[in-house]
């Protein structure tokens, strides 16, 4: 039976689409992709969610690959403001969805690869505020897919896997929780109405 529903972040309960962050702010297609490969899939982005590197750490490693312009915009998105707060809002529904869940009786928790500009924009992600606990990769040096984090949330709450669903909008995140024994559901509000979110739920004998 379903006890637990743990929920990813990014483009779960709030909105991280970068491109459309730097298409406010770039006019040159080759440019917004410089810096999209450059800092976010070259694997060093990742390494802040990892919490061994800071951002101006990464950034500043960019000066030899981007012009000094582009690095300068990630300076003021990542260092000079809060990337989290201005660029990633919340998916209002999604507050609904966790609120509901608690009413019913659920435990909720969150599960999200992030830096430690998690503490800063967090306060203002109102789902995480009424949920049952956390892990965040950034505290425990780990990434998902890797198995430790999965295990380090199971182990931090006395959790059993097959009583958790995990929500996340990626395949490669939610199989890596199901190799343990945790079901999951790959969804976005982006993509998807959360009517369809609730249904899936529904499917795993879920209450919404």
């Amino acid at each position: 039976m379903i006890k637990n529903i743990v929920f990813d972040m990014g483009n779960v309960l709030i909105m991280f689409y970068p491109k459309k962050t730097l298409e406010k702010y770039l006019d040159n297609e080759d440019d917004i992709k410089s810096v999209i490969t450059a800092f976010y899939e070259s694997g060093e982005y990742r390494e802040c969610d990892r919490g061994v590197k800071t951002y101006e750490e990464v950034i500043n490693g960019l000066s030899g690959t981007l012009e000094p312009r582009l690095t300068s915009l990630l300076k003021k998105l990542y260092l000079e403001q809060s990337f989290g707060r201005n660029e990633m809002p919340p998916f209002p529904e999604m507050y609904g969805i966790v609120k509901s869940l608690k009413e019913n009786g659920y435990k909720t928790y969150l599960l999200s690869n992030a830096g430690f500009d998690f503490y800063d924009y967090s306060r203002f992600i109102p789902a995480i505020g009424i949920m049952d606990g956390k892990v965040v990769s950034c505290d425990y040096k780990l990434l998902k897919p890797e198995s430790g984090i999965y295990e380090a949330l199971f182990d931090k709450y006395s959790l059993k896997p097959s009583e958790c669903i995990f929500i996340d909008d990626v395949e490669e995140n939610i199989e890596g929780g199901r190799k343990l024994g945790m079901e999951g559901i790959c969804y976005s509000p982006s993509f998807e109405p959360i009517d369809a979110l609730k249904e899936k739920l529904r499917a795993f004998g879920v209450k919404i």
